[in-house]
């Protein structure tokens, strides 16, 4: 994606709000073109062909597809920034990686030594680990579809073959894939998963390593029959990559390792540790890829601005110069794997590694066009506020906010019946209204709804439920009396958690419960003072606590309800832990007015960081997405006397704070998106923050005066417009 060509005769002038500067090539699925936003920033344009276009099967599922790749927010994939998956013809725009693929960096400069196509690996382990996050196969990993960066490779395409390969013309028995890097189970039409994603990974890391595919070359038949009968050819493999090709490759899924054990194997495999203990990743790539990345980014740089090529001599002098005043700077933290010591390719290497070429592409840029003057201050100016596109409405409003997942969006409505519409269209698909009466939260899995509900303004214990639904029918599965008011419920490993409180008689008192997903059967039961925020991770149930005393989190076996450990985190009853979310074996909370980072396996507080909330009452369930936390919440003092909410974005292995965003009382919790953070106010707007330093965007104006219980997925807004309805709109900036 690196090289371009200027545009054609007949490519579009523009497509969406990107102007179209040149061509990148060509896919499967149409044209790819070099955009330019009205900002500035370098895209990459796919618009598809005009056959898929005109096929309804192909655009009812390229919608989902795109909505599906929009969610993955790994480092190393080429994030989806913007998309219009009804347009005319449909189109997305995906991040610019101004690099080469694979195939062009072998094809050019041969095969890589073993520490670079390790390093490789433990990167595309990780991209692939952030695709099946949000339940997406790429189906069609191969090098092509591997772009290599300075700060490593990206991977692209993921989540839109599918979309192709179900139309009527994909349909006659051909299938969608690249011959020599498809999987067994791909190539005989049966069911496609992760493990099939690893498949093609071994032989990615295989051809960089030889040159060649493992199943060598020919035809697509003869390549095609090789994958799924024949043995791998793995001469040439230096032994460190062998066996992990090897296994990679295996005929059955079920003995393939998985994604989460090929991040920690490659990434402990791919480091170089010197005898101080650092780690030495600065020359991961071939030298001479370095060198043509270094023109791939000045060129990229030069296309933001207008111009299609480089010249001048090469900026070694002032490159030299540059890369010295960097030294002695502040270094950026470090991230843990799951080992413990630090990964190769983490968010402060990357980032580091990121600058070296930055210098390089500044030198350039500066050497050749601009004056010898000192830079001013950056610009101010920002891209106009969001635009709100009205998809779909429904006639009825909501309690809380709505969940979306695989194509169709639930949510309690204010009649207290719960409801499913096909989130692409908001036709009806079905509607449960034998609930108490007002319907609390939604957890919604591929097993079934659990929601709570209750009678308003009743204290009779008989008066609050737990419900099971069917995803599909909304049938009624079971429901449970939990004896009072009911927090939000989470399932995990075939099990449903909720705790409920009790307040009375000057007694506070709460129960956790497990109970079996699929029956409802009580498993076991946890007896606390008051529950104030739950999540589950890897078999362990963290539950927040408040007591006279104060607040604690606790540790619980989930399959057996036994305390594990227990830890303080905050001095205030009630004022402590209202928010819990588990990433990467750490534990993140908000609790009175700082955010904790806690160790999952130990309890122990690993950093704290003061939120400037006022002893925080409200937090939301905090993000973390690219080594940062974000956390929205509002202050515990009302609106009069001053009080506020915000969003806090902390560096999640230091905690160093990186911004803090005061706004409205918040009423959602923040999603991260494209680089955008958005949050909904509890007065009807939803708020857009730049991811990186906390920056407005501006707010989209959602409902009057109006909690409009907002849920954000991709580029789509589902919210209560306190107009009585739901409504679905397209969000622009």
């Amino acid at each position: 994606m690196g090289a371009f060509a200027p545009p054609e005769a007949g490519d579009p002038g523009q497509v969406g709000r990107y102007r179209i500067i040149g061509r990148l090539g060509r896919g499967g699925m149409g044209e790819v073109y070099l955009g330019r936003s009205p900002g500035g920033r370098a895209v990459a344009v796919k618009v598809v062909r005009a056959e898929l276009a005109e096929d309804p099967a192909f655009r009812r599922r390229f919608v989902r597809e795109v909505e599906a790749a929009r969610r993955v927010t790994g480092f190393f994939t080429a994030a989806v920034v913007d998309a219009d998956p009804e347009g005319v013809p449909p189109w997305l725009a995906t991040e610019y990686v101004p690099g080469m693929s694979l195939t062009a960096a072998v094809a050019a400069h041969g095969p890589w030594r073993a520490s670079s196509v390790l390093a490789l690996g433990a990167a595309l382990a990780e991209a692939l680990e952030a695709v099946h996050r949000v339940d997406v196969v790429h189906r069609d990993l191969k090098p092509s579809n591997i772009l290599l960066a300075a700060d490593g490779p990206r991977v692209i395409d993921f989540g839109i073959s599918l979309a192709a390969e179900t139309t009527k013309i994909t349909q006659t028995g051909v299938t969608l894939g690249t011959p020599g890097f498809m999987s067994p189970e791909q190539l005989a039409g049966d069911k496609v998963g992760a493990a099939s994603d690893v498949f093609a990974l071994g032989a990615v890391l295989a051809y960089a390593a030889t040159g060649s595919g493992p199943f060598g070359s020919g035809s697509a038949h003869a390549l095609n029959y090789r994958a799924a009968h024949g043995d791998a050819d793995l001469t040439g493999l230096p032994p460190e990559l062998a066996n992990v090709v090897a296994r990679c490759l295996a005929k059955d899924p079920a003995r393939r390792p998985t994604v989460a054990h090929l991040v920690d194997e490659l990434g402990r495999a791919s480091q170089k540790v010197r005898s101080d203990g650092s780690s030495a990743s600065a020359d991961w790539l071939p030298g001479p890829v370095t060198a043509e990345l270094t023109r791939a980014q000045a060129e990229a740089v030069l296309a933001s601005m207008g111009q299609t090529t480089v010249e001048g001599p090469p900026p070694t002098a002032l490159a030299t110069a540059r890369l010295r005043s960097l030294q002695g700077g502040e270094s950026p933290p470090r991230q843990s794997g799951a080992d413990g010591q630090s990964r190769w390719f983490t968010r402060g290497r990357a980032l580091a590694g990121l600058a070296v070429i930055t210098v390089l592409v500044v030198a350039v840029v500066t050497a050749t066009f601009l004056p010898d003057r000192k830079p001013g201050p950056p610009s101010a100016e920002r891209p106009s506020a969001p635009v709100l596109k009205q998809l779909w409405s429904y006639g009825q409003g909501t309690s809380s906010p709505p969940v979306v997942n695989d194509g169709t969006i639930h949510f309690g409505g204010e009649d207290g019946g719960v409801y499913a519409l096909d989130a692409d269209t908001g036709t009806p698909r079905w509607k449960y209204d034998q609930t108490m009466g007002s319907v609390g939260s939604l957890t919604v899995t591929k097993e079934g709804i659990y929601l709570s509900s209750f009678t308003k303004g009743s204290v009779d214990p008989d008066h609050y439920r737990v419900y099971a639904l069917s995803a599909d029918t909304g049938r009624r599965l079971w429901e449970f009396k939990p004896g009072d008011f009911v927090g939000s419920t989470i399932v995990a490993g075939g099990t449903a958690y909720f705790y409920s409180n009790r307040l009375g008689n000057g007694s506070e008192s709460g129960t956790l419960y497990a109970v079996n997903a699929a029956t409802g059967t009580l498993v076991w039961s946890h007896v606390a003072d008051w529950g104030t925020a739950l999540a589950v991770d890897d078999g362990v149930v963290y539950f927040g606590v408040a007591t006279l005393k104060g607040t604690y989190l606790r540790a619980l076996d989930a399959a057996t309800g036994k305390q594990l450990w227990q830890v303080q985190i905050g001095e205030g009853f009630l004022l402590g832990s209202t928010s819990l979310t588990v990433a990467h074996h750490v534990i993140y909370c908000g609790a009175d007015d700082h955010l904790y980072a806690l160790d999952a396996g130990t309890g122990v507080v690993r950093w704290k960081s003061r939120t400037d909330l006022g002893r925080t009452s409200e937090s939301q369930p905090s993000a973390v997405v690219d080594g940062v936390v974000y956390l929205s919440g509002n202050s515990e003092r009302s609106e009069r006397e001053g009080g506020y909410g915000a969003v806090v974005a902390a560096d999640a292995a230091s905690g160093k704070v990186l911004w803090n965003h005061r706004m409205p009382r918040v009423g959602s919790p923040p999603t991260v998106s494209a680089g955008t953070v958005h949050v909904g106010t509890e007065s009807g707007d939803l708020d857009l923050l730049d991811a990186h330093d906390g920056h407005s965007w501006g707010q989209a104006h959602l409902a009057d005066r109006h909690n409009p219980n907002v849920t954000v997925t991709g580029n789509v807004a589902y919210f209560d417009g306190g107009d009585g309805r739901l409504h679905a709109a397209t969000i622009t900036r």
